[in-house]
């Protein structure tokens, strides 16, 4: 049993945690200064692991025999035999069973929405990964909902210009991976639904996409009221972070956000920048 823990840990894609991340944003451009308010965050953020590891598993479960073609994918450990199905289905109840612990004291409205991005989760595996376009707003909607989730943990007000800059935040991520996984080879690409794309559609739709996120990051920064220049500041190391992320993927292939944000120094510096000028702001 000892043997088999590092390979069930590998099932749960911990490295994909870091997209819970998003959970942490709400309350920090909210001045949270709590510490009591930041572990019910954290609560939080354990708990959306557990529900995003949940959608892994089921992932992973599904396309098993896909995965096995794939030059790197064939080594998660369902794809390559080192966990049966019949392991999947145990661990997903365990998994699932372990949620209201976590869940209990936090908000209705926050267990609600780990409850809509579970389901959001099992209809794109299940029923919509192969639908063209629609399934690009499935993955975006995941990391909205992880927005909102940062914000309903604590019961605050959720701004639109943060919704439409997570929102086509997300989508831009979800374009450019398209597009990463379109410059593979032809029979290294598992995601059937890429061939159903084309450069020109999943280039015009990123430029779009970063183009409205940009502006709308201009947008609330202008129009904060606190007198601060460092809202305005933080747009440089903004759109300087999403331009490296474009060079990227243009130079090389990006399996997953993640590997771009945890891998690339220029990347992490230009977030840290951002942290660090609106804590100025937000908290001086």
């Amino acid at each position: 049993m000892l043997s088999t823990m590092p390979k069930v840990f590998a099932a749960l894609r911990p490295k994909q945690w870091a997209k819970n991340i998003l959970l942490f944003v709400a309350p920090f451009a909210a001045g949270v200064d709590s510490m009591s308010a930041w572990f019910t965050v954290f609560l939080g953020f354990a708990g959306f692991c557990v529900a995003s590891s949940i959608g892994y598993v089921l992932n992973d479960m599904k396309d098993m025999a896909i995965d096995r073609e794939h030059p790197r994918k064939r080594n998660r450990p369902f794809a390559s035999g080192d966990l049966s199905s019949k392991f999947g289905f145990t661990l997903v109840l365990v998994l699932a069973s372990s949620l209201p612990f976590l869940l209990h004291s936090l908000p209705k409205m926050f267990t609600w929405i780990v409850v809509v991005y579970i389901i959001n989760t099992a209809l794109y595996t299940i029923l919509l990964k192969q639908v063209p376009v629609i399934e690009m707003f499935f993955v975006a909607f995941g990391f909205v909902l992880r927005l909102i989730a940062g914000a309903l943990v604590l019961n605050l007000a959720i701004s639109e210009w943060f919704l439409i800059i997570g929102g086509f935040g997300a989508l831009f991520v979800v374009c450019t991976k398209r597009l990463a996984e379109l410059k593979q080879n032809k029979e290294q690409i598992v995601r059937k639904v890429v061939n159903d794309y084309s450069y020109d559609f999943l280039n015009s739709s990123s430029n779009i996409c970063v183009a409205v996120c940009i502006a709308s990051y201009c947008f609330w920064a202008f129009d904060q009221n606190s007198g601060s220049i460092w809202y305005q500041i933080s747009i440089v190391p903004f759109v300087m972070g999403l331009y490296r992320f474009i060079w990227m993927t243009e130079k090389t292939i990006i399996d997953a956000p993640e590997d771009a944000l945890l891998s690339d120094l220029y990347i992490i510096l230009n977030a840290l920048a951002i942290v660090f000028f609106l804590s100025i702001a937000i908290y001086q």
